[in-house]
């Protein structure tokens, strides 16, 4: 169909009926102002153009046609950039400011929201390593991409993807090592990582955004029998002798592996397995009975144990 006869078309022709009178009525109020200055809209493309945010991709995210900001920025058919444009784009430009997901693959942006998603996942116990093989990277093209001033949105958006994933995920569930979790984790604290709760979706991307790190750490619960409760399944914080109480009946009197009790504690596997023999070897200093596993265990715990006391 040829544009002139589109142009013909009922529900064309009603558009512009609808478009007359309502310019019609706007002059007759004395409030028909169509257009806007355009300096206040270039200068907002300039900025979404500094953090990666190209023209087209304005557009794109907008619902613009194409090139509907071109004499805005860079002139048309032979003409100066423009000094007016229609207020309905100008205010439309003036009101946005992307997401991660609205910048195309191919732009190039901060790397600040991948670092503090890449840091987060560290404090949940994830590697940089890890998170580049879920990616399909190497971990030294990984590394080095998140040290670059800017990365591409496509790397960003695979990261942002992972993060969502994995957040609330612990490594131990997918196969990781409990011994390289806890390694990463340590790791995090000490470089002064902020966790997934401290940052909001909406602001992780954001240079301006501060961690929200004034959640107070939480208190070993007070009372009596603190061990006895949690074992009993209350929520309770557990201080060390209440940890080491609910350790040695979890060992003795459970058939739970060394690995199970050390997930339920949140504690490594070698944390537990040092508790465990140091109450042994107090026990026999004391001239007490030593506790021992009273419930079947699986042939590997008891290899472990045979070891241990060998050695």
């Amino acid at each position: 169909m040829s544009s002139s006869t589109t142009a013909r078309t009922p529900a064309v022709r009603a558009a512009k009926a609808r478009w007359a009178r309502r310019r019609r009525r706007l002059i007759g109020y004395g409030l028909w102002d169509p257009f806007m200055p355009a300096e206040p809209v270039r200068a907002h493309l300039a900025a979404l153009a500094e953090i990666g945010m190209p023209r087209k991709g304005v557009e794109e995210a907008l619902g613009f046609s194409r090139d509907a900001l071109r004499h805005v920025t860079s002139g048309t058919y032979g003409y100066g950039r423009g000094e007016k444009i229609t207020r309905e784009l100008g205010e439309a430009v003036l009101g946005f400011w992307p997401k991660l997901a609205d910048f195309p693959d191919s732009a190039s942006v901060s790397p600040l929201g991948t670092l503090r998603r890449v840091e987060a996942l560290a404090v949940v116990g994830w590697s940089r390593a890890q998170v580049a093989a879920r990616l399909g990277r190497s971990y030294v093209s990984f590394k080095n991409s998140l040290k670059r001033e800017r990365i591409s949105a496509a790397l960003a958006k695979a990261v942002a993807s992972a993060y969502d994933e994995l957040w609330n995920q612990r490594p131990e569930d997918h196969g990781i090592p409990v011994w390289n979790a806890d390694r990463v984790r340590r790791q995090a604290q000490a470089d002064g990582f902020y966790g997934p709760l401290a940052w909001d979706d909406e602001d992780i991307d954001n240079p301006d955004a501060l961690p929200q790190d004034d959640a107070e750490a939480p208190a070993p619960t007070q009372g009596e029998n603190v061990a006895d409760r949690y074992l009993l399944g209350e929520s309770v914080v557990l201080d060390a002798a209440a940890r080491r109480a609910a350790l040695l009946h979890l060992m003795e009197w459970t058939d739970l592996s060394v690995e199970q009790v050390a997930d339920r504690l949140e504690m490594t596997e070698a944390a537990v397995s040092r508790a465990w023999e140091r109450a042994k070897a107090r026990a026999r200093v004391e001239g007490c009975r030593a506790p021992w596993r009273r419930v079947y265990v699986s042939q590997r715990d008891l290899v472990g144990e045979e070891a241990a006391d060998a050695a």
